[in-house]
């Protein structure tokens, strides 16, 4: 273990940062290593989604142990110039008590109005809503992503995904295939069902999405890369229709190749073709938690 730690140090070290690289389609601007102890008195590690406020300027940043902090944030000249912590909570269910730690596994997050939607991970899927960091209620989902035995990989590769969409509504999508879904495919889904197939390595997790101004998909994509030790980041734009959605990809990110990345898992729209990508530090300290800002042509 401590050689595999020495390892990815090292990798950290010998990394190049992203912004230096040119894609056709998108073009990454500005990249912030967050680093903070305590917020409000919770501790700030395992970040698993974004959600920006337009009119407030607020971005949020979701735990993925159920914890919600909130920062002021300004973009500008297409630099992340101010970052800073105003607040924090815990996330307390309907009973206004701290969720369990088995409980507590939140991954996708979307506002609408003054409400969070969450999804969490575990043996019973769920998308919860959320006033004042308490629960006020849950979206009843479609009966086959309901229970993780129906997602490959078990109850901790199940609703990593959540966005509201504007044909839609609130949509999500697991992390790995479905079990009956066919190979090489995934689905996106609505509380009515199933929304659309689109192509995809089964090697691939879809980790998070965000609707663009055409209310189609920026698709965030990651796999663990066991023999360099590190990661692969694909971010993909997704035609969003009924039935079978066409992909285009935007840009494919490895360690092995110099890269400056981590294991990113949440997505968010902060302006006019321009998106904020974070990655989960696992609370760890070979691990980061990089805030990146792109844009997408």
């Amino acid at each position: 273990m401590r050689i595999v730690l020495l390892l990815l140090f090292v990798i950290n070290l010998f990394s190049f940062s992203i912004t230096d690289k040119k894609f056709k389609d998108i073009k990454f601007l500005d990249t912030k290593v967050l680093s903070f102890d305590e917020i409000g008195g919770q501790r700030f590690f395992g970040i698993s989604a974004l959600e920006y406020d337009r009119r407030k300027k607020l971005l949020y940043m979701l735990s993925d142990r159920a914890r919600l902090f909130t920062f002021k944030i300004e973009v500008n000249n297409k630099k992340i110039i101010l970052l800073k912590p105003v607040a924090s909570c815990r996330l307390k269910n309907l009973y206004g008590k701290n969720f369990f730690l088995y409980q507590s596994d939140s991954e996708g997050m979307s506002k609408i109005g003054d409400s969070f939607y969450i999804s969490f991970e575990g043996t019973h899927p769920r998308v919860l809503r959320f006033e004042k960091c308490k629960q006020v209620g849950s979206i009843r989902l479609p009966k086959i992503l309901r229970s993780y035995r129906n997602y490959i990989g078990g109850k901790n590769r199940t609703l990593e995904s959540l966005e509201y969409n504007k044909r839609f509504g609130l949509i999500t999508a697991p992390e790995k295939r479905l079990k009956r879904t066919k190979k090489g495919w995934h689905s996106i889904y609505n509380s009515h069902g199933k929304v659309c197939e689109f192509k995809k390595s089964d090697k691939m997790s879809l980790v998070d999405f965000e609707s663009n101004e055409k209310g189609n998909l920026v698709g965030l994509f990651r796999k663990l890369d066991i023999s360099s030790l590190g990661f692969v980041v694909k971010l993909k734009k997704i035609y969003l229709k009924k039935g079978i959605c066409k992909t285009k990809d935007l840009a494919t990110l490895k360690t092995k190749d110099g890269d400056s990345i981590d294991n990113y898992e949440g997505i968010t729209k902060v302006g006019k073709n321009l998106y904020l990508m974070i990655s989960d530090d696992n609370d760890k300290f070979f691990e980061k938690s990089l805030l990146t800002l792109f844009e997408v042509f």
